[in-house]
């Protein structure tokens, strides 16, 4: 499969999924609506995002086919962006809500919402973690790929501060498919990171098994037989 087809498929299996679980709701505003297929979409697809990353760091997908490191890597970089859109529209929508009335500050400070500011503060933290992150791509050859990886690790709190938001803040948690996609989600990037804990412990035993050891005092050679009874 291109990368292109990917792209297409993940898009719209994030449309897919957004459009199902607002099948079934009221929708209230348009920008209410809006926002809320945003979001979710923006969630799908940072999850497909992150569980990319982790394909990469765990070597998981060296025996699929046609998925090579390249391939996965450029994948994870896309997705980072497509998701990072998404999360603008999910924010920017809620500009013209006339329920809510969301303010511009309100959207890129955290915890200043007027709607469950501590669940939407943390998807505002999920954003601006996700944007430190996806602009790191374009700076890595600056910071070197040891800094680059270190930072990539905020990756993770971008993940769950966003999967939190989508909980505590979501209005369709309890929708069975937004509940699902929530736990399936969730299942397979901790699988994954467990998977890589698990690997990184071992490279560290083999890396401490290879270095070699502090060189030993060699002993004094035995007195000749001559000299000690002497």
């Amino acid at each position: 499969m291109s990368g292109s087809r990917v792209v297409l498929f993940w898009l719209f299996a994030a449309s897919v999924v957004g459009g199902l679980a607002l099948g079934s709701a009221d929708l209230g505003g348009l920008p209410w609506a809006v926002s809320r297929a945003s979001g979710l979409a923006a969630f799908a697809v940072l999850s497909a995002s992150v569980i990319m990353g982790l394909l990469m760091s765990t070597r998981a997908s060296d025996g699929l086919p046609r998925l090579s490191r390249p391939f996965i890597f450029e994948m994870h970089q896309f997705l980072s962006v497509v998701s990072l859109a998404l999360m603008g529209i999910h924010a920017g929508s809620l500009l013209f809500d006339g329920f809510l009335h969301f303010s511009s500050l309100s959207l890129v400070v955290p915890f200043l919402s007027p709607y469950r500011p501590i669940a939407v503060g943390a998807g505002v933290v999920a954003a601006w973690l996700a944007a430190i992150t996806t602009a790191s791509f374009w700076v890595r050859s600056r910071i070197g790929t040891k800094r680059w990886r270190t930072l990539h690790y905020v990756t993770f709190l971008a993940y769950f501060a966003a999967l939190g938001h989508g909980v505590f803040a979501g209005t369709d948690t309890e929708l069975p498919v937004v509940y699902w996609g929530y736990t399936v989600s969730l299942a397979a990037v901790s699988a994954l990171t467990t998977l890589r804990l698990t690997g990184y412990r071992a490279e560290q035993k083999r890396a401490r098994a290879s270095r070699p050891g502090p060189p030993q005092r060699e002993s004094a050679p035995p007195k000749a037989a001559g000299n000690a009874a002497g």
